[in-house]
């Protein structure tokens, strides 16, 4: 029957023309034959061959036309055919003939009405979206719609007779087997099917077959309707593929994830709970009772329950307890998400791991109180400066240096207020340089208090960054008064030792004093006597008197000039530097100590440079230098048999442009390594009755005039001292 109702559609299109003109040809040839023929028989019975023949191609006006018209002409023949006598026997062929006719008739119409219903109903069918296909028990192929077509790329002709399970190469997770056992079974199947298209394209179909059973019950043909699921499937897949993909990057997330119904109760967490030991249902569902830390539980569920009747976000800082029972601090946020009407459908929350930023807090909470006790014992505050702005900000120790409380703005003004003036220049210059972008700035400076305390500070800051608005500099602003008035007092007590060895030098040296002074006075007494008996001459002799009186002229200077001497190095006063002739100087300290030489037989030999280098000093403190190391090198000499020679040098430095240098060489016992690195400090010594104070004190004078002092030990033996010091460039030759 499916057969039939597929071909019925290609029967329409049959050629009308041929069949009419057939239909004619016979209905006229009927006619010839029933008209002018003396048969006694029934030809007219042959228009129904006419009738059927006009009724196939389907056109109900003409059947009925063509009905009518064999009607006429079978009535036409009847006449012809006969006279006057008609024998009842002809009536009756007429009577049948007619009957046929008009038989025929009413049933192709019956017929091509029913074949019309069952073509709209096929129609019907074609124009349905689905695939409708229909098969015999065979699996072979009985009818095949548009949408078949549509859907599979195969035409009705290429299907129908073919098996549709090979042709469409059809896979389904349930085996063929059992789904024809659930047909015959309930007389219907429904589910997923995997599909080949013409094409070669693989397609997933929904599939839904009705089993047909005939009269006795006999499964007769499955009629399946199926649909292209294809691209929900994909879309399902890729739901799914993002769905597993969500819930991966949910769980990777290094937060704690949640979500809650409306009420607040947990429906979801992602992986890190499980990975702290925590499951969905402990607890009864009350997770939050189970892992928050009891001392911040109760203020947890407040605010919870606080956001859950508000409906406003949530944020809450508690302690969750770990898989390994320890706490850590944790951010605990929760936003509602609203449906259309702006009820609360659920809540979606994430727990943030904030140990490390707790501890950085602990961290630097702890390391501003060591910063501040720090700045607060060393006195030493924090600024920090934005220009062009002059945006300042001060710590609290810069505030207690400054003698200014917290209310007072930081500014430039505030620190010129409390500077001494004396020192404003100096401050504002510095601002200055520092607008200017100087990158390091270096500043002693006072401050006048309003108590009318003066304190000494030392600020330094560096250019911290550089950007299109300004520049940033921070730096330490240092209390130093003490530091000041320890230097000051340290200054005194070095320049009174200085004095006190001055002193204890000259009680050494008292024997060469005494020489010194004694052999001018001695030549004063013999220069006198002599110019007296050149005046007790019969003929006094007043040439020779004058140049005695001129030698006790030099004389006197020269003894005036050692009691200066030593009278200068044993007073006690200020450092009066001045410039010096370095040779001068030299030579003087030589014929001061020259007793103690001779004493300790030394041979004096010098290397004086010309012309004479010249330095700013203080003549008496370098004098003290140079008689130290002069008479440390005798000490140094006395246990020698050999030669005992000191060697004096002056001439630039080569290692140090700019400065004159002093060489003392001595050939005695040398300097030991262990010795070298101890030679200058404090109480030092090698010596049974030395202090360890004379090269110490010789260091701070030399420092002090901006040079340095080292030992060496030459490869000819004995020891090596020099010192430097800055040359007088301006060539200043005043004494």
């Amino acid at each position: 029957m499916m057969e039939t109702f597929q071909s019925a559609p290609r029967a329409v299109r049959h050629d009308t023309r041929i069949v009419s003109i057939l239909a004619a040809v016979i209905g006229l040839a009927v006619f010839l034959i029933d008209a002018l023929t003396p048969l006694d028989i029934a030809i007219a019975v042959l228009y129904v061959i006419v009738v059927l023949l006009v009724s196939s191609t389907g056109n109900r006006t003409a059947t009925v036309t063509t009905a009518w018209g064999c009607v006429l002409l079978t009535l036409v023949g009847f006449i012809l055919s006969h006279d006057e006598t008609v024998s009842s026997g002809a009536l009756a062929r007429c009577a049948v003939s007619l009957l046929a006719i008009v038989t025929t008739a009413i049933l192709t119409l019956r017929n091509q009405s029913a074949t019309t219903k069952m073509q709209e109903q096929l129609e019907l069918l074609n124009l349905a979206h689905d695939a409708i296909v229909a098969h015999d028990m065979n699996d072979r192929i009985t009818f095949w719609n548009r949408g078949a077509e549509a859907l599979y790329g195969f035409s009705a002709q290429e299907a129908l007779g073919q098996p549709i399970q090979r042709m469409t190469q059809s896979s389904s997770p349930v085996p063929h087997a059992l789904i024809r056992t659930e047909l015959l079974r309930s007389g219907h199947w429904d589910g997923e099917i995997t599909r080949v298209r013409h094409d070669g394209s693989e397609i997933v179909i929904a599939s839904r077959a009705a089993l047909l059973r005939d009269a006795k019950g006999l499964p007769r043909a499955v009629l399946a309707t199926s649909n292209d699921i294809t691209q929900r499937k994909r879309m399902e897949a890729e739901v799914q593929r993002q769905r597993e993909e969500l819930r991966k990057t949910i769980d990777v997330i290094p937060g704690m994830v949640w979500s809650s119904s409306s009420d607040g109760r947990l429906i979801f967490i992602n992986r890190r709970w499980n990975d702290l030991g925590v499951a969905l249902d402990e607890g009864g569902g009350d997770i939050w009772r189970t892992i928050v830390h009891p001392a911040d539980l109760a203020q947890m569920q407040r605010d919870w329950q606080a956001a859950i009747a508000a409906g406003t976000p949530f944020e809450n800082v508690s302690r969750i307890r770990g898989g390994d029972g320890g706490y850590r601090w944790m951010h605990i946020g929760a936003e509602p998400l609203r449906d259309g009407a702006g009820q609360i459908l659920r809540w979606y929350g994430v727990n943030t791991d904030i140990e490390a930023r707790k501890q950085a807090e602990h961290a630097l909470r702890r390391s501003e109180a060591f910063l501040l006790d720090a700045q607060r014992l060393s006195r030493t505050g924090s600024i920090a400066t934005r220009l062009p702005a002059g945006t300042m900000w001060w710590s609290d120790e810069a505030y207690r240096i400054f003698d200014y409380p917290r209310d007072v703005v930081p500014s430039i003004d505030a620190i010129l207020a409390h500077t001494h003036p004396d020192d404003i220049a100096i401050v504002r210059g510095v601002h200055e340089a520092a607008a200017s972008g100087a990158c390091e700035i270096d500043v002693e400076h006072r401050l006048l208090l309003p108590d009318g305390a003066i304190k000494h500070v030392h600020f330094v800051a560096h250019r911290a960054s550089s950007e299109s608005d300004g520049d940033e500099y921070v730096g330490a602003l240092m209390d130093v008064t003490e530091t000041k008035l320890a230097q000051e007092a340290l200054a005194r007590s070095t320049a009174e030792l200085a004095h006190v060895t001055r002193v204890t030098m000259l009680g050494e040296l008292a024997a060469s004093i005494a020489h010194e002074v004694t052999q001018p006075m001695a030549a004063i007494v013999t220069c006198g006597g002599a110019g007296l008996r050149w005046l007790g001459r019969e003929k006094p002799d007043i040439a020779e008197a004058q140049e005695s009186i001129t030698q006790m002229i030099r004389d006197a200077k020269r003894a005036s000039e050692v009691i200066a001497r030593i009278r200068a190095m044993a007073r006690k006063r200020d450092s009066q530097p001045a410039t010096l002739d370095l040779n001068e100087i030299v030579g003087e300290t030589i014929e001061l100590v020259r007793r103690e030489l001779e004493r300790y037989r030394v041979d004096v030999r010098t290397d004086l440079a010309m012309p004479s280098p010249t330095v700013v000093c203080d003549r008496v403190q370098l004098q003290q230098v140079l008689i130290n190391l002069i008479m440390n090198a005798a000490q140094a000499m006395s246990g020698v048999n050999g030669p005992r020679i000191l060697r004096i040098a002056t001439g630039a430095s080569s290692r140090d442009p700019g400065c004159a240098q002093i060489t003392v060489q001595d050939s005695g016992t040398g300097i030991s390594e262990e010795n070298a690195r101890r030679l200058f400090d404090a109480f030092f010594t090698t010596k049974a009755e030395g202090m360890g104070m004379g090269l110490s004190i010789c260091r701070s004078i030399i420092e002090a005039h901006g040079g340095r002092i080292w030992a060496e030990s030459p490869d000819e033996g004995g020891a090596r001292l020099r010192f430097v010091l800055p040359e007088n460039e301006g060539g200043d030759n005043e004494h």
